[in-house]
C-alpha cells in the first residue's frame, strides 16, 4: 500500500513531533502579547478552543480559534493551533497560510522560526502527496493445487458430474486431480482531492476499481479447468479510523473447461464502522443477476440476494486476530429447483506465529434450502456444508525479498437428503504471491 493509499483509506499518523517542537518557543510569543493574554475573557476562550483540539474535536477548535482571531489578530499562539487544526482537517492550504502569517512577524523567535519552516515543509509534502491523483497497488500468486474433488469444482449450483446427473453412487463419481492455478489483480484508486466533514472528522470522497484474473487448469481433468475474469469499480466515502461506505459495481466472466459458461453482475454496498482502535464491524449486501451461457444451464439463470454482518477484532499485542460472521442468502432461480436459501455463519482466527510468517484457520457452516426437488425425486434438497480453513503465509526475506510463501488447506463436506449430492472435498494448494 503507498502512502496515497494510506492516507485515502486507513489515515496516516502526522509528524507530531514537528507540531509539539512549533509550540516550544510560543511561551515567548504570548509574553509579548500579555496585554491581550493577560485578559481572562481572552484566556478561557483560548483555554476552551485547545481543550477541544486535545479531545479530537477538530471542527469546533476551528471555529473557537477563528472567532477568537477575528477579535484579536495578534495572539500567534491561537493562529498556531489554527494552523495544527486546519493540517489535522486535511485543509493543507489554510494551515500553511496561517503558519505564513506568524513567519512574516519580524519578531518571532529563530529557534520558533527554524521550527515553524519545518512544519510548513511537512505540510507542503503532505499536501503533495494528497494531490496525487492516481494509486496503483496489486498483487500477483502461482501455486500448485491438489483437488480430491474436481466435479464440484465452480460452485454448488454448478455441478457436472461426468455429463450424468443420475449415478449409482456419488462416491463413484468422485475425481481427483492437481492443477496449476494463477491470480493477479490490480487496484487502482482515484483521488479527486474532494474532503468532507462528518463531526469533527474529516472524510474523503475516492473512486475505486479493480480487476483481477483467476485460472485454475487441471492436469488431467481438463474439462474442469476454471477461468474467472472480474471487473470491479464503483464510489467510496472514507472517514480515517470512524468508518467507510463503498459502492461497487462488478462483472465476472466465467469459464468452464474452456466454454463460455455465465456472466455474472453485482451490485455490492457495504459500510464498516471502526468500533474501537482494534474492533470494527462490517455490514455488507449484494444483488447478482446470474445469466448462464449454455442452453442446459437456462434454469439456473435468476437473481441471488445477500446479506450479512462481520466483526473483527485485534488483540493488544497484534499477534491474535479474530473474526466471525453471518449471512442470509436467497437466490431465485427461473427453474425452482436450482433455487435456495438459507443463513451461513463462520469464525476464523489469525496467529503471528513467528517473524514474517503467520498461520489462520477458519470454521464455516451454510445451510441451504432448495425450493423445488430434482426430477425423479419428491423431495426439495436440504443440505448442510460444513468448511474447515487452515493455512500459513510466509514473506521471504533472503531468497525472495518481497516474495510471500502461502499454504492452505480447505476440508468440505455436505451432507443432503439427496444422496447424489452427499460429498466431501480436500483442495491443498501452495503458492508463491508478490504484492506491488
Amino acid at each position: 500500500m503507498n502512502h496515497l493509499q494510506a492516507i485515502l483509506t486507513r489515515g496516516y499518523t502526522p509528524l507530531k513531533t514537528l507540531i509539539l517542537l512549533a509550540f516550544v518557543g510560543l511561551p515567548a510569543i504570548a509574553m509579548a502579547e500579555s496585554h491581550a493574554t493577560a485578559d481572562d475573557e481572552i484566556q478561557a476562550r483560548f483555554e476552551e478552543a485547545l481543550d477541544a483540539l486535545n479531545a479530537e474535536k477538530v471542527y469546533t477548535a476551528r471555529r473557537l480559534l477563528k472567532s477568537l482571531l477575528a477579535d484579536y489578530p495578534t495572539l500567534h499562539r491561537a493562529r498556531l493551533e489554527l494552523a495544527r487544526a486546519d493540517y489535522l482537517a486535511r485543509d493543507y492550504d489554510a494551515a500553511e497560510a496561517e503558519i505564513q502569517q506568524v513567519l512574516d512577524d519580524p519578531d518571532v523567535p529563530p529557534s520558533v522560526r527554524t521550527t515553524l519552516l519545518a512544519f510548513q515543509a511537512q505540510i507542503r509534502d503532505d499536501r503533495s502527496t494528497f494531490e496525487q491523483r492516481h494509486g496503483w497497488t496489486g498483487q500477483i500468486y502461482a501455486g500448485l493445487m491438489y483437488d480430491s474433488n474436481v466435479n464440484f469444482g465452480v460452485g454448488r449450483d454448478i455441478v457436472d458430474i461426468n455429463g450424468q446427473l443420475f449415478a449409482v453412487t456419488p462416491q463413484s463419481q468422485e475425481t481427483s486431480d492437481g492443477a496449476g492455478v494463477v491470480d493477479a489483480g490490480l487496484l487502482h484508486t482515484y483521488n479527486p482531492n474532494r474532503t468532507f466533514q462528518s463531526g469533527e472528522d474529516t472524510g474523503f470522497f475516492i473512486w475505486q476499481t479493480q480487476g483481477n484474473a483467476y485460472y485454475r487448469g487441471y492436469f488431467d481433468e481438463t474439462d474442469f479447468n476454471l477461468g474467472v475474469l472480474t471487473l470491479r469499480t464503483g464510489p467510496a466515502w472514507v472517514v480515517p479510523e470512524n468508518w467507510r461506505f463503498s459502492l461497487g459495481l462488478q462483472g465476472d466472466q466465467i469459464w468452464l473447461g474452456g466454454d463460455d459458461l455465465a456472466f455474472f453482475t453485482s451490485l455490492n454496498p457495504a459500510f464498516s464502522k471502526q468500533l474501537s482502535d482494534r474492533t470494527d464491524i462490517t455490514f455488507a449486501a449484494a444483488v447478482t443477476d446470474r445469466n448462464y451461457k449454455r442452453d442446459f444451464d437456462q434454469g439456473r439463470d435468476g437473481t441471488q440476494w445477500r446479506g450479512g454482518v462481520t466483526l473483527t477484532h485485534l488483540y493488544p499485542n497484534g499477534v491474535w486476530g479474530t473474526q466471525a460472521g453471518i449471512a442470509y442468502t436467497n437466490f431465485d432461480a427461473d427453474d425452482d429447483r436450482f433455487g435456495y436459501k438459507g443463513p451461513d455463519v463462520f469464525a476464523g482466527v489469525n496467529w503471528k506465529a513467528w517473524e514474517r510468517g503467520s498461520v489462520y484457520g477458519r470454521v464455516g457452516y451454510r445451510r441451504f434450502e432448495y425450493d423445488a426437488p430434482e426430477p425423479l425425486f419428491t423431495e426439495a434438497r436440504d443440505d448442510d456444508e460444513w468448511r474447515l480453513t487452515a493455512g500459513f503465509r510466509h514473506e521471504l526475506a533472503s531468497v525472495l525479498p518481497g516474495w510471500i510463501v502461502r499454504g492452505e488447506w480447505i476440508w468440505s463436506d455436505n451432507s443432503s437428503n439427496n444422496p447424489l449430492f452427499d460429498y466431501d472435498r480436500h483442495q491443498v494448494s501452495l503458492g508463491l504471491q508478490k504484492n506491488f
